[in-house]
């Protein structure tokens, strides 16, 4: 668990970005953040860069489906409907209240998380060595939060809270698996980010829908490069079929030696944040956006950002 003057920090934190919540306007917010990690201020009005269109999209899409495919447990219903070539973890236990959480019913391992949120997870590699309180407590303080507040990502703000516990999925020799991220524009992969190590010693190739390697990384140090896996095709397709009719998604699936396992949809990767290096990775995959081209061509054309009025032919169960 966190030290307490981690928490505290935390507790301040949260204070700050309520008081922000209540007093400080979307687009000044969003604003704020990106002059502060980037060190210029983002042309929302002729967004050009990846970030700067995500930060458009925060602040002016208001379509249903987004909070629907945001709910971490609803989005499951999708996948297993759209998508059957993906496996899905194996769901134990959800509820709406921490003080529900009965650890005789979870098997021996599995990780804890919160479906309203991004990042509110909890590895428990053995619940024998778990303490049940201290669990409890931290779903308090999941449920007890408004992840929308941290980015300004509207489509967490209507999510129906719930904390649940899943598969623990482990890699080669019990290390967490490798992260396959594929950046879906339009219905077609643009961009995969492959994350290896998350949690340990993190490293990062970014490829092509071809599988061909992309100097640069997003916010991580660059690994060696890997062999394509053998279910790509398949995750390609499934992360095309998951993105009908959608602008932009993010489609984070696992490789595994049955089939491709789903992670979760991501409408706006890092809040607009993404730490490309080089830079010239943002403007590249920016200009991707509604063009049936490779990404990562020198022929440049005009931006686009999608039409927000729109909404997609989606079917979300309830």
């Amino acid at each position: 668990m966190p030290s307490w003057s981690a928490r505290l920090r935390e507790r301040k934190l949260d204070l700050r970005r309520r008081l922000a919540a209540r007093f400080v306007s979307d687009r000044r917010y969003v604003t704020k953040l990106y002059r502060d990690a980037s060190g210029r201020v983002p042309d929302l009005a002729h967004p050009s860069g990846f970030n700067e269109k995500i930060l458009v999209k925060i602040l002016g899409d208001r379509r249903t489906y987004l909070t629907c495919f945001s709910d971490k447990l609803r989005a499951r219903q999708h996948v297993a409907r759209v998508a059957p070539s993906l496996l899905l973890p194996a769901l134990y236990w959800h509820a709406a209240r921490a003080e529900a959480l009965d650890l005789d019913v979870l098997p021996d391992a599995f990780m804890l998380k919160a479906n309203h949120g991004s990042g509110w997870l909890r590895a428990v590699p053995d619940k024998r060595a778990a303490r049940r309180d201290e669990l409890v407590r931290l779903a308090r303080r999941w449920l007890a939060s408004d992840f929308s507040i941290v980015g300004r990502e509207w489509a967490y703000r209507n999510i129906e809270r719930a904390v649940y516990a899943e598969e623990l999925l482990r890699g080669e020799e019990g290390r967490s698996p490798s992260d396959y991220k594929l950046f879906v524009f339009s219905g077609k992969v643009r961009l995969i980010q492959v994350d290896c190590d998350r949690f340990t010693r993190h490293t990062q190739m970014l490829y092509d829908e071809q599988w061909r390697p992309i100097a640069g990384t997003i916010r991580a140090r660059q690994g060696r490069e890997l062999p394509a896996p053998g279910s790509l095709a398949t995750m390609i397709a499934a992360a095309e079929a998951l993105s009908l009719g959608v602008d932009f998604v993010r489609v984070d699936l696992y490789d595994t030696p049955a089939k491709p396992l789903f992670g979760e949809l991501t409408f706006a990767p890092e809040a607009g944040l993404c730490k490309f290096d080089p830079p010239e990775i943002d403007l590249e995959l920016g200009e991707s956006w509604f063009y049936p081209r490779p990404a990562f061509d020198r022929e440049r054309r005009p931006n686009a950002v999608a039409p927000m009025s729109a909404e997609p032919a989606l079917e979300v169960g309830g």
